[in-house]
C-alpha cells in the first residue's frame, strides 16, 4: 500500500519466482489506471525482459477495462529496445541504458525490491542503474546502509528509504521529502 500522508495513492500486488516477477499497480486516481507487468528474472538478478499494460477503468469479470498502451522492452547489454503500442500505433526504439539496468517503473516498490536484489550480486550493494519506462533515461541510484537491514536509494534527487527483511524482500519504505510511505501486507 502507497500512502501520501493519510490517502492512499496506489495499490501493488505481486509475485515473485526465481524466474519470474509479476505484479499490478492500481492508481487512486480519477481514471483508476492501473498497470500491469511480467517480468523475466536471470540468475544474476537482472531483468532481460518486461512487458507492461496500462488500462483505464476497473476490470470486472465480464468486462475488461480499455487498454491505454502497452510496451515490451528487452535489455541487451548496453541497449534497452522498446515496443510500444498505443494510440500511435506500434512505435519501436531503441534506447542506450546501462548494463544490467532494472526497469523503473514509478510507484513500483517490487521493482526497487529488485534493484536491491541486483545490485546485491552486481556491485557489491553500493549501485544499480534504473532505466525509466515512462521516458526512456537511465539514471544510477546510490544505496547505502541504514540501521539494520534497512538502506538509503538515492534516485538523482530522490531519497528512499527501505526496510528489508534477512532475505532482501522489502517490507516497507518511505520517501521522505515527498511524504509517500510503503506498507507491505
Amino acid at each position: 500500500m502507497v500512502r501520501r500522508g493519510q490517502d492512499t495513492v496506489a495499490l501493488e500486488q505481486f509475485t515473485r519466482t526465481a524466474t519470474q516477477l509479476q505484479g499490478t499497480i492500481q492508481l487512486r486516481n480519477s481514471s483508476r489506471t492501473s498497470e500491469r507487468y511480467s517480468a523475466v528474472v536471470a540468475p544474476d538478478a537482472t531483468v532481460p525482459l518486461i512487458e507492461v499494460t496500462v488500462r483505464d477503468g476497473i476490470d470486472s469479470g465480464a468486462v475488461r477495462a480499455k487498454v491505454r498502451q502497452r510496451a515490451r522492452v528487452i535489455f541487451k547489454e548496453d541497449s534497452a529496445a522498446v515496443d510500444e503500442v498505443g494510440e500511435s500505433g506500434l512505435v519501436t526504439r531503441v534506447f542506450g541504458t546501462e548494463e544490467g539496468a532494472v526497469p523503473y517503473l514509478n510507484l513500483s516498490f517490487a521493482l526497487l525490491e529488485q534493484a536491491v536484489r541486483r545490485a546485491r550480486v552486481a556491485h557489491g550493494g553500493a549501485r544499480v542503474p534504473f532505466f525509466n519506462l515512462g521516458g526512456g533515461q537511465t539514471l544510477v541510484a546510490r544505496l547505502a546502509p541504514l540501521r539494520g537491514d534497512s538502506i538509503r536509494m538515492d534516485i538523482g534527487d530522490t531519497r528512499i528509504h527501505l526496510k528489508l527483511d534477512s532475505q532482501g524482500r522489502l517490507l516497507g519504505g518511505r520517501i521522505p521529502v515527498q511524504d509517500v510511505v510503503v506498507d507491505r501486507e
